[in-house]
């Protein structure tokens, strides 16, 4: 019965008929800002980027932020477990602190972790996602040294109406969400809040030690999380406005107690509370034909208290100001602007420096003239910590035929230490330096409307890595050091192409991210990983069939830990009752998969979720 269950759905995703929609084009016009800082068609962009859209976000069910990620070109994740499991992103192979994550522009991520906590950003507060392939600390500063992830959450259009969704899933997951926001007069709006909680999955897989010793529990999660977006427009091209987005999650994980000569002598259920918040108000105004400036004052935030056998508390609070100017200067826009950033940490841990202060100035031209794309840009960021550092991109593409077009880019990026590996008692290194990055990267794309196809090579060598490593040879006392160098190579392949009435979207990352020294592949990444999808509406239905795979990889670093390669099959399908109700249905991991994303946590076998959805026509 499970097996004709499993036939009978693929053959739903699959299925041939009349009638269908005409299959979308690919959206060359598609406004993006996060590339270049300024808004601009993605059909003018040097560098290397996708977007995924609210429809997509819609049809990933129960997946979670990561999950979706994990179906974007360059993109591998691993997880200590199922939902709520702390998550991390590893973009063309960069580590996972390479990446910087921003939500409606603000800086969330934790100053003593130096990462983000995704698993804690909730798919139903999401409107948009742009992703940054390639360093950008040119246009952002700290932490962009595999590329950039830019989330946008709901904003209110067109008349004010409601939004409606509800759902049910195996482990006894259950979601909610609502909101109401649109545009009345010189005002915009929109108010979402959301729940959701699961039984979840042992975060211990069969062959760890705690699973071992009968630690075999659910570790259950839930979030309750709300934005809001406030703007008035107070005279043509000026606007005002207030951004907010808070996300507080509880996940439980299990954990060994260990003795004081660090025998383990129990397992046993432990627990997170994470709060992450942003909160900005920002003046948009057009101070003449060829001049727009932002002004924006906000505070990003990450509060995470542990409970296993005794509480610890890691706060970080980022208070964040930007005045950024737009100046049509030529085929082109000029960018200058200046940032300031106060990162304090506080909690149970005593740092011995609490805080740190980032001044910042950055400068840039893009243009697109003819068959000419350019862009060039400078950042210079000085840290109270180490000093100044300054980054820079040179990035150029040219038209070669209506549909055929080339490109080049040169770029630097770096990563300030965390806090942790700074001050931490008796084991940080207040010494350290930032870590480095430079990279080249060329690139081959088709635009042919429903058919397009991008060739992306990029060469990432990165310097100065923090590592453990002893003070002096032959010493037992270890304390994180600039002492790894990684070699980050690849060629990314993306597209869609029509097969009759079907949409086949895919991408292939074939890389050797490694050691510099030793020629070892880094932890957690492999040699090859990607996703096929392939789509088909037929009137109300709108069906897809999901292939998510990854090759080989290792969790230590001399290459002896292997884990095995994966591919997961996922289907979907939604019907659109009316112009405003539709039903959903999705099956993740469809053949129920054994497999790895971080070497002894578990993943879910075959689940399914099933959701209604109201959401007015605009």
């Amino acid at each position: 019965m499970k097996r004709n269950i499993k036939l009978g759905l693929v053959s739903l995703a699959l299925v041939n008929g009349a009638g269908a929609d005409q299959l979308p084009v690919y959206p060359l016009n598609d406004i993006v800002v996060t590339a270049t800082r300024t808004p601009q068609p993605i059909q003018n962009m040097v560098a290397d980027m996708s977007v995924i859209s609210a429809e997509d976000i819609r049809a990933a069910g129960q997946s979670t932020l990561a999950e979706l990620l994990q179906t974007q070109p360059g993109v591998e994740i691993s997880s200590n477990g199922g939902p709520g499991a702390a998550t991390s992103i590893y973009l063309r192979g960069a580590n996972a602190g390479h990446t910087l994550v921003l939500v409606d522009g603000m800086r969330i991520g934790s100053a003593t972790t130096g990462a983000t906590a995704l698993e804690n950003i909730p798919l139903d507060q999401i409107e948009r996602i742009e992703i940054l392939r390639g360093p950008a600390s040119h246009l952002y500063g700290s932490d962009a040294i595999g590329g950039v992830i830019q989330i946008f959450t709901r904003s209110g259009k067109g008349a004010p109406a409601a939004n409606f969704s509800a759902g049910v899933g195996n482990f006894n997951t259950q979601t909610l969400s609502a909101g109401y926001g649109g545009e009345f007069g010189d005002n915009r709006f929109n108010f979402q809040v959301g729940h959701e909680e699961t039984d979840g999955i042992s975060s211990y897989a069969p062959g760890n030690p705690g699973y071992q010793n009968q630690n075999q529990d659910k570790d259950g999660y839930r979030n309750t999380n709300l934005s809001v977006k406030l703007a008035r427009t107070l005279a043509a091209g000026h606007e005002i406005g207030v951004d907010g987005f808070a996300s507080q999650g509880r996940s439980h994980y299990d954990g060994i107690t260990y003795a004081p000569d660090f025998t383990p002598l129990y397992t046993t259920d432990f627990y997170r509370d994470q709060t992450l918040s942003a909160f900005d108000v920002y003046s948009k105004n057009h101070i003449n034909d060829r001049w727009q400036s932002l002004l924006r004052f906000g505070t990003g935030s990450d509060h995470s208290n542990e409970y296993s056998d005794v509480k610890d508390v890691f706060n970080t609070d980022q208070n964040q100001f930007l005045w950024q100017n737009d100046i049509a200067v030529g085929p082109g826009t000029a960018l200058l602007g200046v940032e300031r950033v106060v990162q304090k940490v506080s909690g149970t841990t005593a740092y011995s420096v609490s805080s740190r202060t980032i001044q910042s100035w950055f400068a840039g031209y893009q243009a697109h003239a003819g068959k000419h794309s350019f862009q060039a840009n400078l950042r210079n960021d000085d840290n109270s910590q180490f000093g100044s550092h300054d980054t820079g991109y040179l990035g150029y593409s040219y038209q070669l035929a209506p549909r055929w077009r080339v490109g080049a880019g040169l770029g630097s990026a770096f990563k300030a230490p965390n806090f942790n590996d700074l001050y931490w008692p008796d084991a940080g290194n207040p010494d350290l330096r930032p870590e480095r990055s430079r990279n080249k990267e060329a690139s081959l794309h088709y635009d042919g409307g429903i058919d397009h196809f991008s060739a992306v090579y990029f060469d990432n060598q990165v310097s100065d890595l923090i590592a453990w490593a002893p003070i002096a040879p032959n010493s037992w006392v270890w304390k994180p050091a600039n002492v790894n160098q990684a070699s980050l190579r690849g060629v990314s392949l993306s597209g869609s192409i029509a097969v009759g009435a079907y949409l086949l979207n895919a991408n292939l990352t074939l890389q050797k991210p490694e050691d510099a020294a030793t020629g070892k592949l880094l932890i957690n990444r492999a040699e090859q990983h990607g996703s096929v999808k392939l789509s088909r509406d037929l009137g109300a239905w709108k069906l897809a069939g999901e292939l998510v795979f990854s090759g080989e990889r290792y969790s230590d670093a001399g290459n002896t830990l292997k884990m095995g390669g994966y591919g997961l099959v996922n289907v979907s399908a939604g019907y659109a009752l009316d112009k405003e109700w539709s039903l959903q249905a999705r099956v993740n991991n469809l053949f129920d998969r054994q497999y790895e994303l971080a070497q002894g946590y578990g993943t879910p076998g075959v689940n399914v979720f099933m959701g209604v959805r109201y959401q007015p026509a605009r």
